[in-house]
């Protein structure tokens, strides 16, 4: 068991190095990096000004709790497990691109991550299926970018994308329970 998580962690940081490397060998690929890593969930916050606009507030509220279950993971996640984030464990090679993002202490999970899957997931689930696919283009490039920035190891991501995804499936579900129950109600008086 010890010997599977160490390959883990050796590939996990490989990968990480690799990413890292890429933005210090082209500076456009570091800008690219650290734009999606600060500004790429702008985008989704901004979808839900669209989703407002042409009155779907079901999915408004769908992403929003979404978002609710994904942050709840993460507290309980970071109850138990604090794991340092890449540019503290491995200082004396890596230095991140931070300047002017807020970086709290835990890298596991990437909360941009999870915020933005879990937004993509909800509203790919409720139906417009353009945008959401549009949503997942993007919160992959943020993702990317929170690696390639120095900011997260690739399993930070993508136990983010986890989390993000199914919370969205989670509260897609309740939702439209809610919404299922909502009509049932309206429609008996």
């Amino acid at each position: 068991m010890f010997e599977i998580i160490s390959k883990t962690r050796f590939y996990d940081f490989k990968a990480y190095y690799k990413l890292y490397q890429l933005g210090l060998n082209y500076p456009f690929v570091a800008d690219i990096y650290v734009y999606f890593a600060r500004y790429g969930i702008v985008f989704f916050f901004l979808s839900f000004a669209y989703l407002i606009w042409v009155k779907r507030i079901n999915a408004f509220i769908c992403s929003f709790l979404a978002m609710g279950l994904a942050g709840f993971a993460d507290i309980l996640i970071f109850l138990y497990w604090k794991r340092p984030r890449p540019f503290v464990t491995y200082s004396n090679i890596i230095n991140p691109q931070v300047e002017g993002m807020r970086i709290d202490s835990s890298s596991f999970p990437s909360s941009h991550t999870y915020i933005v899957f879990a937004i993509a997931t909800s509203v790919f689930l409720y139906g417009h299926k353009r945008l959401g696919t549009a949503l997942f283009v993007l919160a992959i490039f943020v993702a990317v970018g929170r690696v390639g920035a120095g900011l997260h190891y690739p399993s930070d991501v993508i136990g983010g994308a986890g989390i993000g995804i199914a919370s969205g499936i989670i509260s897609y579900i309740l939702v439209r329970r809610w919404q299922k129950n909502w009509i049932g109600i309206a429609n008996s008086q």
